[in-house]
């Protein structure tokens, strides 16, 4: 409103930045001097964010473009039994790319570990662990040796075998 009206010098005004657009230095008031208004300029453009950057392990849920505007976010998802861990967004704020997620692994359990350890598993079920999942084992041959328990909790990927011996 005050863009109609006659200001002197000295004299400040209140101002917002049009879409697209940011405050210089984020200072919500102008003053009018001898060369303008000062800042000058009051508002600069918002850069944009190029293409995300890649999740190992997972994806976008939809096509990748080679520009993105402030404030766009894009989804990810993670590839079969991976877990995300963080939210699947990330922003493009002020020409960067916010937000943090990672996909945790999934454990595989071997027949020829296991044969190794003297164990299997205590009921029959998938050899596919996804994070955090627990699985039981127990001996095929022998006693446990005590030193890992029978119950193992899938982390990232890492799954630690008890031994059982004779």
């Amino acid at each position: 409103s005050w863009r109609w009206e006659s200001k002197k010098l000295g004299d400040t005004v209140r101002y917002t930045c049009r879409s697209g657009y940011k405050r210089k230095d984020g200072v919500t008031q102008a003053t009018c001097t001898r060369d303008g208004w000062e800042p000058n300029p009051l508002c600069q453009e918002i850069p944009p964010c190029g293409t995300p950057p890649p999740l190992e392990d997972g994806d976008t849920k939809t096509a990748m473009k080679e520009h993105y505007s402030h404030n766009e976010t894009i989804e990810y998802m993670c590839q079969s039994y991976y877990i995300m861990e963080g939210e699947p967004y990330k922003t493009c704020l002020y020409g960067e790319w916010t937000g943090h997620m990672r996909c945790l692994r999934p454990c595989i359990v071997n027949e020829d570990e296991m044969r190794q350890h003297n164990i299997t598993l205590k009921s029959s079920g998938t050899k596919y662990l996804v994070h955090d999942e627990i699985i039981e084992f127990r001996c095929t041959r022998g006693l446990s040796t005590g030193t890992v328990a029978m119950r193992q909790r899938c982390n990232s990927g890492v799954l630690v075998l008890p031994t059982c011996r004779e």
